[in-house]
């Protein structure tokens, strides 16, 4: 039997305007994918984890294995707590985990580059041509900062540093919006206003730029700030909806140092920065105090 593991992720600034040409800055969270593989008869697929497509699961579970030229049959299953909604990279963490289990199963010794490039395979199988954030994210954990190319072959990625842990929570919004469908909304306001448009992509810009000093410091309180800053250039694109605005607005009467929404918008999640695990904790309450769920995650 092999196991492997693999880790959500977030964008801590510069959703929607990284297809622009702006940064954006990505980090690893604690939650993640399990993954057990076991020699079977024929090849099936179990879960615990709610909200996983068994067609699309088994699609990816096939494309890793033609990756890794394995003929034989196995029983995958998935365990772990990270949810499968909400732009939090669970289709990459699990194909991450994959890769790490029957690296385990086989004792292959496969570089952490080797295993983002075979799990980046299995991705395909969720998203078509997907940006490659998600996997890499999923394989090295920390943070990064993405610059997006013409191709997924022209992406870059440089790992940046980060000064303390960060203790966040994950407020769910529980709606579901597909991420072309706010890209294509985004696109739409920069045809209508392009100036406007040019002016938000540089407010971004600095807000990423300050945003890596604060994390390389540990300047919490300053990172806050920037959370807050981007959030507002995300209500102007018109990504952020009324559940979004709901959650961050409890999170920030609970002392919260910085809320954003993370990822696509529309809805999904958003990321809240905490001072530490137990003020996380209080901010959890007054978020389910409102209706919506949240947990708590740690970067780092």
């Amino acid at each position: 039997m092999g196991k492997g593991i693999g880790h959500g992720k977030v964008i801590i600034f510069g959703e929607h305007f990284v297809v622009y040409g702006v940064p954006a800055i990505a980090a690893g969270i604690s939650n993640g994918a399990i993954v057990e593989v076991k020699k079977s008869i024929e090849l099936s697929y179990v879960s615990n984890v709610h909200g996983t497509i068994p067609e699309l699961t088994t699609n990816a579970i096939k494309l890793i294995m033609a990756a890794m030229k394995i003929k034989e049959n196995f029983r995958v299953e998935l365990t772990g707590d990270l949810p499968t909604f909400g732009g939090l990279g669970s289709s990459a963490a699990f194909c991450v985990a994959l890769t790490r289990a029957f690296a385990d199963e086989y004792n292959l010794s496969l570089r952490d580059d080797k295993i983002n490039e075979i799990a980046y395979e299995g991705e395909k199988a969720f998203h078509g041509n997907p940006s490659g954030i998600d996997n890499t994210m999923a394989t090295y954990g920390g943070a990064m900062r993405f610059i997006r190319g013409k191709n997924p072959q022209e992406n870059k990625f440089e790992k940046i540093k980060l000064g303390i842990p960060l203790h966040c929570v994950i407020g769910i919004t529980g709606i579901s919006s597909p991420t072309a469908k706010m890209v294509e909304g985004v696109m739409k306001y920069k045809e209508e206003d392009s100036d406007q448009f040019q002016n938000l992509c540089d407010e971004a810009g600095e807000i990423i730029a300050r945003g890596e000093k604060a994390l390389a410091t540990g300047d919490l309180k300053l990172l806050g700030e920037l959370m807050n800053e981007n959030q507002q250039l995300l209500n102007a694109l018109g990504v952020s909806i009324e559940q979004n605005e709901a959650i961050i607005e409890s999170a920030l009467g609970a002392g919260a140092l910085g809320a954003k929404v993370t990822g696509g918008g529309g809805g999904g999640t958003c990321l809240i920065l905490a001072k530490d695990q137990k003020h996380a904790t209080e901010i959890i309450f007054a978020i389910k105090k409102i209706g919506f769920d949240a947990f708590y995650t740690k970067i780092s």
